[in-house]
């Protein structure tokens, strides 16, 4: 399937695309349900108002792609490119699923992400501050020079992931689960030095 042949339809329900070079094309107002994409490349689309529900992609390149009013439900990314993405621009985020992602440099303020999975990510100076991430995994996930500030970690597992600082006075990460010697970046937030 061409971009010409997805411009012309804007619902597009059990579709399976392939190899789709979408660099900075236009989706604005699209409609997909249930559809697969593989190793697409969609860096710098413009995806406004545009919906995507129970997808999965795989392989591909969504770096700072617009999704502006866009709304993405029960959606996963398994070895995805989602660089720069401002989700924050999103009117609804719910139920993503990101495994063996970069999603370095995105925005997550403020969002409702619980139970979210960032598994063997990574996530190097993403804004988690104010956001909901209760009983998240975080598991083998590189958190390099991440924002938790006044973030809801509670319950989330953070077992295998590195580089993290998590301020525990600034934070909610009662019944969270670290591994040591990770688990050092609880207490930089504090001034206590460890030797």
């Amino acid at each position: 399937m061409t971009h010409l042949e997805i411009s012309q339809d804007r619902e597009h329900e059990e579709k399976e695309f392939s190899d789709l070079n979408l660099i900075q094309a236009d989706l604005i107002e699209h409609v997909f349900e249930n559809c697969v994409f593989i190793q697409c490349h969609l860096s710098g689309a413009n995806l406004t108002r545009t919906r995507f529900m129970s997808c999965h992609f795989v392989s591909c390149d969504l770096s700072n792609a617009n999704f502006k009013n866009s709304r993405i439900r029960d959606t996963i990314f398994k070895n995805c490119k989602l660089i720069g993405i401002q989700w924050v621009q999103l009117d609804d985020l719910t139920s993503p699923s990101f495994e063996e992602c970069n999603l370095n440099y995105c925005n997550f303020v403020g969002l409702k992400l619980k139970k979210t999975h960032f598994f063997k990510s990574s996530l190097k100076e993403v804004d988690f501050s104010q956001a909901d991430l209760a009983e998240s995994n975080f598991k083998e996930t590189d958190l390099s020079q991440v924002r938790f500030n006044g973030t809801n970690l509670m319950k989330s597992d953070f077992r295998g992931a590195c580089n993290y600082i998590i301020d525990p006075i600034g934070n909610k990460i009662r019944g969270a689960r670290f591994s040591f010697p990770e688990a050092q970046g609880l207490l930089v937030g504090l001034g206590v030095v460890i030797e």
